[in-house]
């Protein structure tokens, strides 16, 4: 039971990763090309309804992934003190 509550906890805490990196990262609006040159410039485009829903549904995502990293370890420290 042990090393299924270890598991469990990587597990979660590897899926809240993909999350955060998949879904957080896409949150940037800067020309990246433009930006490694030194020449960024930061343009904000007016958001249409779709936009806002897109963006609401990636803040959700990337928040919930934040809670399956913190869950996770939780995890992972409860199975260090589990009782066989």
């Amino acid at each position: 039971m042990k090393t299924h509550l270890n598991t469990l906890g990587i597990i979660l805490t590897t899926l809240g990763s993909f999350l955060v990196w998949r879904y957080l990262t896409e949150l940037n609006w800067a020309d990246k090309d433009a930006y490694l040159k030194g020449e960024g410039v930061l343009t904000v485009p007016s958001p249409s309804k779709e936009d806002i829903k897109k963006f609401k549904c990636q803040l959700r995502l990337s928040k919930l992934g934040l809670g399956l990293i913190l869950f996770g370890g939780v995890v992972q420290v409860a199975s260090n003190y589990w009782y066989e």
